[in-house]
């Protein structure tokens, strides 16, 4: 949702004055879980060739870092660029867009300033094409459509293109060559046309979530599968009036087809969501009781969800990457956007 970049003056959407953040504003979930409104799609790729799992998870491991970030943020942007960690806008202490972008390194949690933004953004989507980190969308005074890409020493970002229209809590993935773009909010409606593009500037609609979201945890799996877990419902500036769902969602790039093939035992949004050791992990994110620190295990053979841990406190909005088998939830939020987190969250994999 829209959120003010400095150094403007504040405005309020409600007020008349617009401002678009990619992900929500306060903590979302005041409502009862919610179902799709689609029923299932059938005929997505065979089940054996997607990536299977083990009945019993591997231990997740999740623990803060010994370091902190050089200044708290959350809803930013965050990429795997040569090993680096790759911290790309979000919203800065008091509700503001930041244009920075902040270059970390994530064995040591040295810091080193990367460059910034042609526009400060947050609630933002990311991906890397070609060693080129493009950021997408999300919130500035208003919900914006550019695509903003930037190289590692390169002093600024420069906008390369605009998708089909503008889009603020949304996400992405890159899978090899091509970027996905899913869900989000376009100022009046949610989105519901997943995207492809290779360049950034050329983009093509390759499929249709079964539930439109925003603010949902999304990940690529070993398969090639992309998952959109739970997500908000509100079509308004508090996107959690709306209420969240408890679907899974799996898209087939291959075949186009999203599913709905489960549901968490409660509706969840703002949550993160990674792939590893074969499985994915939903941690973090905000129910109807507030932020929670629940982890959730999720088998991609079945999309079945269990319990599988705790983070060290509650966490909603981080940016999320995986580098080096390692998991990490960059800032985010608990109590609202106004004040963002400066701490990193590790997890690891473990033998049972």
């Amino acid at each position: 949702m829209p959120r003010l970049s400095t150094p403007r003056l504040p405005r309020g959407r409600g007020l008349a004055l617009a401002a678009v953040t990619l992900i929500l504003l306060a903590g979302c979930g005041g409502a009862a879980p919610t179902g799709s409104v689609h029923p299932p799609a059938s005929g997505s790729r065979p089940a054996g060739s997607r990536t299977t799992a083990t009945t019993n998870p591997p231990t997740l491991t999740a623990t803060l870092a010994p370091w902190t970030l050089p200044a708290a943020v959350s809803r930013p942007v965050v990429l795997d660029l040569g090993g680096q960690l790759e911290i790309l806008g979000g919203l800065a202490t008091g509700d503001v867009s930041t244009d920075a972008i902040v270059s970390m390194n994530p064995a040591s949690g040295t810091t080193n300033p990367g460059g910034k933004l042609e526009e400060g953004v947050h609630d933002a989507a990311g991906a890397v094409l070609g060693g080129t980190a493009m950021v997408f969308g999300g919130g500035s005074y208003t919900d914006v459509a550019t695509v903003q890409g930037w190289t590692p020493g390169a002093p600024t970002a420069v906008v390369v293109g605009n998708l089909p229209a503008a889009r603020s809590d949304l996400a992405a993935v890159d899978a090899g060559s091509t970027a996905y773009v899913l869900g989000g909010f376009d100022g009046s409606d949610l989105a519901g046309s997943i995207l492809a593009t290779q360049d950034g500037i050329h983009f093509k609609v390759v499929g249709e979530l079964s539930q439109p979201v925003r603010y949902a945890g999304v990940t690529l799996d070993g398969s090639g599968d992309i998952w959109v877990i739970g997500g908000e419902l509100g079509t308004s500036e508090n996107a959690d009036a709306g209420g969240a769902t408890t679907d899974i969602q799996r898209f087939d790039p291959t075949t186009g087809i999203t599913s709905v093939v489960a549901h968490l035992p409660e509706a969840l949004g703002h949550d993160q969501a990674v792939f590893l050791g074969g499985r994915i992990y939903v941690t973090g994110g905000r129910t109807a009781a507030g932020a929670s620190a629940a982890i959730w295990a999720i088998n991609p053979a079945t999309g079945v969800a269990s319990p599988a841990g705790s983070l060290p406190g509650p966490r909603s909005d981080a940016g999320a990457v995986v580098i080096g088998g390692v998991g990490y939830l960059v800032g985010g939020e608990v109590s609202g956007p106004t004040e963002p987190l400066d701490t990193v969250v590790q997890l690891k994999l473990g033998a049972r």
